[in-house]
């Protein structure tokens, strides 16, 4: 059995304030990770991006979680073939602000190519039958994810 690793952070930058406003205060970021916790994967306004630990920390980090799910061998190889594809044609996928606008009024939006944070999250746990998931990936925000993963996965010191 392997593992993923889901990161939730809060950033201090003006967006993060504006979305922890409009979705409820909590986390305003959701990344993913392979079981080594020292990579994650994400969406931010350059698109696909690669996060360390330290580049968060940098960044400003103010609160995170991390939530270690046990995932069948196959689901892990879906994520990790995912991943190394999407990064080898990072130009290729951009940050979806109307994905954002769109899943905060609690409409379903997917557009090809463009992902927010916690919708990739949530499209790489669905589709690889990491984790079911009760509604459409394109409906998540970060703060959602706690009630998701509470309970069906393990907390784990966060690395940041």
């Amino acid at each position: 059995m392997k593992y993923l690793c889901v990161l939730l952070t809060k950033y201090p930058d003006r967006f993060a304030r504006v979305l922890a406003r409009l979705s409820g205060q909590g986390y305003t970021h959701a990344s993913i990770g392979l079981e080594d916790g020292n990579r994650f994967y994400s969406f931010s306004f350059r698109g696909f991006t690669e996060e360390t630990p330290d580049k968060l920390r940098r960044r400003g980090v103010t609160a995170s979680r991390c939530y270690r799910i046990p995932v069948a061998d196959r689901a892990y190889r879906l994520v990790e073939a995912r991943l190394r594809a999407m990064a080898a044609c990072r130009a290729d996928y951009h940050y979806s602000y109307v994905g954002v606008a769109l899943c905060l009024l609690h409409l379903p939006f997917r557009r090809k190519g463009r992902y927010f944070c916690s919708q990739f999250v949530a499209e790489l746990l669905s589709a690889s039958g990491a984790l079911p998931l009760r509604k459409a990936p394109s409906l998540y925000l970060p703060n959602h994810f706690p009630a998701e993963l509470d309970g069906a996965c393990q907390v784990v010191p966060s690395p940041v």
